[in-house]
């Protein structure tokens, strides 16, 4: 190694490898950034408080039941399933796995991995 090698070139003949150590050190490090201590977190809550059906395309319809740090959902093709808030602490989106429902205002977008999503409004 010579005066002359920048830790880029280093990595460079590393190859992927030494790529790959820094991008993930990267990911680490944003981990740890903190929120500034006037800035608290940001919680909210549904617009609703109990069961709420919607209307779906196609004639179906879904309820939706706020609950601890999620909803429980009935959705337009019969499924029963809870699903967290995605990312925690928020109230539009949640999710898991295969399902997610996004919520807006007076719609949600029922959403299933491989297929077309749904909506439902109230």
């Amino acid at each position: 190694m010579t005066f002359s090698d920048s830790p880029l070139s280093r990595l460079r003949k590393r190859g992927p490898s030494g790529l790959l150590a820094v991008a993930g050190c990267a990911v680490i490090l944003a981990g740890c950034v903190s929120t500034p201590s006037g800035e608290a977190k940001k919680t909210t809550t549904l617009a609703f408080s109990g069961p709420v059906k919607l209307a779906c395309d196609d004639g179906m319809e879904m309820t939706v039941t706020p609950k601890s740090g999620g909803i429980s959902v009935v959705s337009p093709r019969g499924v029963e399933i809870d699903l967290p808030a995605s990312p925690p602490g928020q109230s539009v989106r949640y999710g898991e796995s295969l399902y997610a429902v996004v919520i807006e205002g007076s719609e949600a977008l029922w959403m299933v991995s491989g297929k077309v999503p749904i909506t439902c409004r109230r």
